[in-house]
């Protein structure tokens, strides 16, 4: 958690996100694939491993872990191989029924995503075509996206998640909601001006009444959910990318009967230029961490507790007179300061 923080709050700087630029060679003691690039790559990597193969109480971070990322997109210069399969990944991973349909909010991964992809395409096409080939590549999955409708959604939630089957996987959880309320964000431009805030209305533009609790049971799309994930999820650039470099493609392997190179690929790729075929490029959006009364509550309590805990020899504080936290032991529970 406290990795998060830092990061979030490094991400928010310009600086910062150019000088992940810097090439990685040093061998950290983890269990990371061999790769060749950046720091930004070994942010990335890293993060990925985390999703797939981290503990389950880690799913409230996964939104910090995509912002951070997503901060420091548009200064990525040139992305590597194995960073670029681990992103496109992802995707596939959070569009897939057994999450997008885990809960209302579960697309907001996948919005994040797409803004990633979005400011590399738009801003750092030239340096990489390894992300670009991984899109094509797995064109499918964006072609699945781009063409949901409210009848294969429903169809496709109730097959992931039969009547008797309820998610494992829960982005509106009210204990992740706790646990990232403390990471609060503000959207700036590059230049360091607060963006309008987004309002969550209703299909027809008016304000949405008051939320309830829900029901326990599982989350079944309707028409609203199917209004808000379009306008939400940011596919445009991607599309347009897909419609221009897949016939290229296609094209190459008609020509070499399916046989075809990777390198060749991404040397075509080198050579394309998408200027007037993308969108008009969108804003760089930067969110930064905003510091809060839950924030200071929770580093207040976590650096006063690394401090009595490494204070026992000899002991400084006396638990009996201090009220500082709680000590909860098996069977007991000592009270503790404050």
């Amino acid at each position: 958690h406290i990795c998060t923080f830092i990061l979030l709050k490094l991400s928010g700087e310009r600086s910062f996100g150019v000088s992940l630029n810097r090439p990685y060679r040093t061998k950290l003691p983890c269990d990371l694939p061999l790769f060749s690039g950046s720091h930004a790559d070994l942010i990335s990597i890293t993060l990925h491993k985390i999703i797939v193969n981290g503990s389950f109480r880690l799913v409230p971070l996964y939104s910090c872990f995509l912002t951070i990322v997503c901060n420091f997109s548009p200064y990525w210069r040139s992305m590597s191989l194995v960073a670029s399969v681990k992103l496109v990944n992802l995707f596939e991973l959070f569009s897939s029924p057994k999450f997008l349909y885990s809960s209302e909010k579960a697309y907001r991964h996948l919005a994040l995503l797409l803004e990633i992809f979005n400011n590399i395409i738009q801003y750092q096409y030239n340096g990489n075509q390894h992300l670009v080939y991984a899109i094509v590549r797995r064109k499918d999955a964006f072609g699945r996206l781009a063409s949901l409708t409210l009848a294969k959604a429903i169809y496709q939630c109730n097959k992931a998640f039969p009547k008797s089957e309820e998610p494992e996987y829960d982005a509106d959880a009210e204990e992740a909601a706790a646990q990232v309320a403390a990471m609060t964000v503000q959207e700036l431009d590059e230049g360091g001006k607060p963006l309008p805030a987004k309002k969550d209305r209703g299909v027809d533009g008016d304000e949405p009444p008051p939320r309830k609790k829900p029901p326990k049971g599982r989350f079944l799309p309707n028409e609203a959910w199917m209004g808000e994930i379009k306008r939400s999820l940011p596919l445009e650039t991607c599309n347009r990318l897909l419609q221009h470099l897949v016939p290229v493609v296609d094209d190459m392997c008609r020509r070499k009967n399916g046989v075809v190179d990777e390198i060749e690929i991404l040397e075509v790729f080198k050579d394309i230029t998408m200027v007037g075929l993308l969108p008009v490029p969108h804003a760089i959006v930067i969110r930064k961490y905003q510091p809060n009364q839950y924030t200071s509550i929770w580093f207040t309590a976590i650096m006063w507790g690394v401090i009595f805990l490494r204070s026992q020899k000899p002991p400084i504080f006396d638990k009996e007179c201090i009220e500082l936290f709680q000590v909860s032991n098996e069977g007991e529970t000592a009270g503790g300061g404050k």
